[in-house]
């Protein structure tokens, strides 16, 4: 009991510590909107990493059709709705008129015939501000239902009016450290036995499966054994392996995540940046071989990769990507990895647009000094700023979500990457993290310059070579 005690104290001290500073000053004459992604497509990118979750939201019908932020535009993949019927996405249909009544009993009659059907690992609940507001017993009404039905059932907390996307997934994650039923673990953990959280598994497309297949390489090359990832695409029952492993790896879109699991569990943790750019790829390998004694073996396989993308970039480097001006437009846990591959080819990151809110980017450090970033503007200030200084320097090539596209100018090449990634599927096994990842996003920056190039000679020819 004083364990759990201490655990909620220090889960409240984290969330305060998380959400300081985190809302952005509005201008009250700016009413356009954000140019962002909301908390709740965020849960859903978790729900859909896990294979077997469903969730429940008190909500009325629109939490269902905003499954189409992921569903069939982003993740050809997704498995959030169904034909079956058994959509892993349900809701309440709540509306103003039945907040003021007692909710909780369908509720529970709802949570548990979610929570019963065979194909269902584990459920989830979480609710939209109209009814989070009323101070319904989400939790209590949780814990029945798990002893009913002898299935986790667990409440996520509804951060809809502070959070955004990043928010949405990391909040998941949160409620499934606390909560989620761990087997003690069968006698002495093997610390080279890691457990990976704050992955970011925004599809179930083929550049995910190529992701993770490099990470078990490199924490194999040194050794380790990966027995669990939150999240990978895996069914519920698979995430309670974390109670396995000697050592938690902990990501940039599961910090807290991984700090709950590691006191719950007592695993060692050991805070990595995400493996995008040759630079943090060398940091991963390095870390963990002095981590675990390995560093021989660490400094192997980085001297092995470094030896086959060298020769790769020989004539690329010089006659395509040098003195390119380029712009970021995505989440901040990417831009690191993006800024030193831009660095590394030659290239300058001329400015960073940050779809996501403020407090998501304390990681960031000294780059934010060097690097002019925008950081969540409403689609007015984007325009203006756009239209200001950044047709002054002309961009050759652009790194964007589809939240960013806007920020592209028609002098612009465009290489579409992150979340969302509505125009661009991944149908093969091709990563964008670790060395190999590394490779193929400079491979792809330079075959989006060249087609642009291209694009706009033959424009010039229809045009008559004005």
């Amino acid at each position: 009991m004083k364990h759990r005690e201490a655990e909620e104290i220090s889960a409240k001290k984290e969330d305060a510590k998380e959400m300081a500073g985190g809302i952005e000053e509005t201008s009250a004459s700016d009413l356009s909107p954000a140019v962002t992604f909301p908390f709740l497509p965020g849960v859903y990118l978790a729900v859909n990493a896990i294979r077997d979750a469903r969730i429940v939201i008190e909500g009325p019908d629109c939490t269902y059709m905003k499954t189409q932020y992921v569903q069939g535009n982003h993740d050809m993949m997704a498995t959030l709705t169904s034909v079956s019927g058994w959509h892993k996405v349900v809701n309440t249909a709540l509306y103003p008129s039945s907040v003021i009544a007692s909710r909780e009993e369908p509720l529970r009659r709802l949570l548990e015939k979610v929570a019963s059907h065979p194909s269902t690992g584990g459920t989830l609940l979480t609710s939209m501000p109209m009814a989070s507001i009323t101070g319904a017993d989400y939790e209590g009404v949780c814990a029945e239902v798990a002893e009913r039905t002898g299935k986790d059932v667990i409440s996520v907390r509804g951060l809809s009016l502070r959070g955004d996307w990043l928010d949405g997934y990391a909040e998941v994650l949160r409620a499934l450290a606390r909560n989620l039923r761990l087997p003690e673990p069968p006698g002495q953990r093997n610390p080279r036995r890691v457990a990976m959280v704050g992955y970011l598994r925004d599809r179930n497309e083929a550049d995910h499966e190529a992701n993770l297949l490099e990470l078990r390489e490199l924490l194999g090359a040194i050794g380790l054994e990966l027995c669990s990832t939150w999240l990978d695409g895996s069914p519920m029952e698979d995430l309670r392996r974390v109670a396995e492993a000697g050592t938690i790896l902990s990501l940039p879109y599961g910090r807290m995540a991984a700090r709950i699991l590691a006191r719950r569990t007592g695993a060692e943790l050991i805070e990595l940046p995400l493996p995008l750019g040759l630079e943090a790829c060398e940091h991963w390998a390095v870390r963990l071989g002095e981590a675990f004694g390995a560093e021989k073996e660490a400094r192997r396989y980085v001297g092995d990769h470094l030896a086959r993308i060298g020769p790769r970039l020989e004539w690329l480097v010089p006659t395509v990507l040098q003195n390119l001006n380029v712009g970021y437009a995505g989440d901040p846990h990417m831009l690191p990895g993006i800024a030193s591959t831009i660095e590394l080819v030659g290239a300058r990151l001329r400015f960073a647009l940050i779809t996501n809110r403020v407090a998501h980017t304390r990681e960031l450090g000294k780059l934010s000094e060097r690097v002019p970033m925008l950081i969540r503007p409403r689609q007015a200030k984007l325009s203006r700023v756009q239209s200001e200084q950044w047709s002054k320097n002309p961009l050759h090539l652009m790194i964007a979500n589809s939240a960013g596209v806007s920020a592209v100018g028609e002098g612009t090449a465009l290489l579409e990457l992150g979340f969302p990634t509505i125009y661009t599927r991944a149908v093969f096994e091709k990563p964008f993290l670790g060395f190999r990842g590394t490779l193929a996003l400079i491979g792809d920056m330079v075959n989006a310059v060249r087609m642009h190039e291209v694009y706009r000679y033959r424009s010039l020819e229809q045009k008559g070579g004005e």
